[in-house]
């Protein structure tokens, strides 16, 4: 199928991170909204024989860092000055979750720890997710519904916003879809007008949206591995993977948020960057279904935890010294 790059230009901050299932949902609604409830039924239906595979939002030009098997520990000098530049250095690179598309693709046919080390990661420590993303606390405060005044003890709490960097509000979204590209274009402009997410009525979510062909070598390549780009599940033909848990607490969206019990089950997904062996074709991970312990409405509750993956060659680490 087809694969295409969408450019999210966003307009505000975000309440909830462009995680891949969230997305999914959001293009469900608007499919809803501007062509009923019974296109997206059908859409739902015909979605096991053909799959909508979408990505998390990465910054512009970054993909994330592959997990590769783990490399044998070198001696740490014996300086103590150089042991502790050593072990920040490690550290830093341990915490890096991105990588530049060009460095990818200049990697990708022998990628190895030690070639991976030399590609530029993200360290910035203000930004979040490759220094693109502030993260900002907003005070709320809780109210006693019997007696309709805020709590004496214990009524604040915070939730968490990411602002996006003032210089680089850029962020890339990869879909593979047989949808045609203006349905697909029609899809996330509703989204971004509509807003993203939670907070949505206050401005948050807020973007412009570009569909345009992606890159055909990021996906015209022949590797024994895939990295993921997406928050998806683990499935049967996923050998030899390697992936970091990320517990996702989902909710109902648009007019089905109003219910009763609008909270999906937990899922415990794998974030990007996890690696695997592909034992077939694919799709990998699943489209989950009995997320919710009930249809409080007439759609169909589903979480879409497929994996849009890309391939790569790994090599063997180094031998340590």
């Amino acid at each position: 199928m087809p694969h295409y790059l969408v450019c999210l230009e966003l307009l505000g901050p975000l309440g909830t991170p462009l995680h891949s299932g969230t997305l999914f949902g959001h293009l469900c609604w608007a499919r809803r909204e501007l062509e009923g409830n019974e296109s997206l039924m059908q859409w739902l239906k015909d979605l096991p024989g053909r799959p909508l595979l979408i990505s998390d939002g990465f910054p512009s030009g970054w993909l994330p860092r592959p997990l590769l098997a783990p490399r044998p520990r070198a001696p740490l000098p014996d300086d103590p000055q150089r042991r502790r530049l050593a072990m920040d250095a490690a550290k830093r690179r341990r915490k890096a979750r991105l990588m530049r598309v060009e460095d990818f693709l200049r990697l990708r046919a022998a990628v190895s720890p030690d070639l991976l080390d030399e590609a530029p990661g993200e360290y910035d420590q203000q930004y979040g997710l490759g220094g693109y993303l502030k993260r900002e606390s907003l005070p709320h405060n809780r109210i006693d519904r019997r007696s309709g005044h805020t709590l004496e003890e214990g009524g604040l709490f915070f939730l968490q916003e990411l602002w996006p960097h003032p210089e680089h509000n850029a962020w890339d979204v990869y879909v593979e879809t047989d949808l045609a590209p203006d349905v697909l274009q029609r899809l996330f402009e509703h989204v971004g007008q509509c807003g993203y997410g939670r907070d949505a009525t206050w401005g948050r979510g807020r973007f412009r949206a570009r569909v345009s062909p992606a890159d055909a070598n990021l996906f015209d390549f022949q590797g024994g591995r895939l990295l993921s780009l997406s928050h998806g599940s683990l499935s049967g033909n996923m050998q030899q993977a390697r992936y970091r848990l990320d517990p996702h607490y989902g909710k109902l969206g648009n007019v089905l948020a109003r219910c009763d019990k609008p909270f999906k089950y937990p899922l415990l997904l794998l974030a990007p960057g996890a690696t695997f062996e592909p034992r077939d074709d694919g799709p990998f991970g699943e489209l989950l279904r009995d997320v919710h312990e009930g249809p409080p409405g007439a759609c169909e509750i589903v979480h879409n935890a497929w994996h849009l993956a890309l391939p790569y060659t790994e090599s063997p680490p180094r031998e340590a010294d």
